[in-house]
């Protein structure tokens, strides 16, 4: 008989899986095995014991692929070897992807849903870095060429009603990096 067995993973801290359950629950699982977010993407405990409980005829859905892979590479690698278990995998929103599902599924829908994929990991790997970076207290992107000393010297020198581009040449940097940095600062009255 054949069982669905619903995995997910919270792809973002604080945004729990109790809406992915819920949607894997009456899409039919009998069981849904859940990681959080603070799991390590690459030895998630919940994925291992889904795993391990799936039996041939099974079928894993999900509610979206990237709830169950970190990388594409990840992701096919774990559909061969549900593949080899006889195991079928149902993604509720890239039907593309699903396997033993629908025979007459184009090639190019699968890789259109793959390259999405792609897109969807590398933006929560880069939303989960940002958060991270901002919990230590760095601040993401390219440092500031206006050290507190230029934006000093570029103060006075707009006392003296110098031209932005005479100030830029003067200290090194483009004239937009010193409006920037100008712009920053409180105005007096």
């Amino acid at each position: 008989m054949t069982r669905f067995v619903g995995y997910t993973r919270e792809l973002t801290p604080g945004t729990g899986t109790a809406a992915d359950v819920a949607e894997l629950m009456a899409a039919g699982a009998v069981r849904v095995f859940t990681d959080d977010a603070t799991a390590d993407p690459r030895t998630r405990p919940g994925l291992a014991e889904c795993l391990t409980f799936l039996e041939s005829g099974d079928v894993l859905v999900v509610s979206s692929a990237a709830h169950l892979s970190h990388a594409v590479t990840h992701f096919v690698s774990t559909l061969a070897g549900l593949t080899d278990l006889a195991v079928q995998f149902r993604s509720l929103s890239e039907p593309a992807l699903c396997t033993g599902v629908e025979p007459g599924v184009d090639p190019a829908q699968v890789y259109a849903a793959l390259e999405r994929l792609r897109r969807r990991l590398v933006s929560v790997r880069t939303r989960a870095g940002m958060a991270s970076a901002a919990a230590s207290g760095k601040r993401p992107g390219r440092p500031t060429v206006m050290t507190a000393e230029k934006v000093a010297m570029a103060v006075e020198l707009r006392r003296l009603d110098r031209p932005m581009t005479h100030i830029a040449r003067v200290l090194g940097v483009s004239a937009n990096s010193v409006q920037r940095a100008l712009d920053q600062l409180p105005h007096d009255g």
